[in-house]
């Protein structure tokens, strides 16, 4: 298996549909021809959980050693690609999703005020969540919260979710630099 993209380097994986933008995938390196997902990109949003193992993260010209229990924001477009540490499997789960999850409607004040300036921002492609800061904590709770809600699909499922996903957002884009 690889990742499927054009000739751009665009992921042509749909991560959810367009009446829920939204998708949790659980992957493992191994799971790649290569022990490596290649370089690619998406108009989608990507926080990743490392649920077991580690891996070396390169988002742009970034490379972030992720760790079990970490996370990573990785920024809509930014180009990114995983490899192995030290020819270690590593089992992650990726949260892709649609800004539009967040904000709801083109040009509203969600939009122009808390999700274009961050996805806009080129100096923000990524965020590693290492526990470095308080906040974090609060984070990977509220990621596995959101992970969890995906296994069980309960009723309001897609409420729940994008609650929580707005929450996520919130604590983000409060402590971005």
């Amino acid at each position: 298996m690889q990742i499927i993209t054009d000739p751009a380097g665009k992921e042509l994986k749909k991560h959810g549909d367009s009446s829920f933008p939204f998708l949790v995938s659980y992957e493992r390196l191994s799971g790649y021809e290569t022990g490596s997902f290649l370089w690619h990109w998406h108009p989608e949003i990507e926080l990743t959980y490392i649920e077991k193992g580690e891996m070396l993260y390169k988002i742009n010209q970034n490379t972030f050693h992720l760790k079990e229990g970490q996370a990573i924001f990785g920024n809509a477009n930014a180009l990114h690609a995983g490899y192995m540490y030290q020819d270690q499997d590593c089992q992650y789960i990726p949260v892709t999703f649609d800004p539009k999850l967040i904000y709801g409607f083109f040009q509203s004040t969600i939009c122009t005020r808390y999700v274009d300036p961050v996805i806009q921002n080129l100096a923000v492609c990524a965020l590693h969540i290492d526990y470095s800061e308080k906040w974090h904590e609060t984070f990977r709770d509220r990621m596995l919260e959101v992970i969890s809600l995906d296994k069980k699909k309960p009723d309001f499922y897609e409420l729940d979710i994008s609650i929580r996903m707005q929450l996520l957002w919130r604590l983000l884009v409060e402590h971005l630099p």
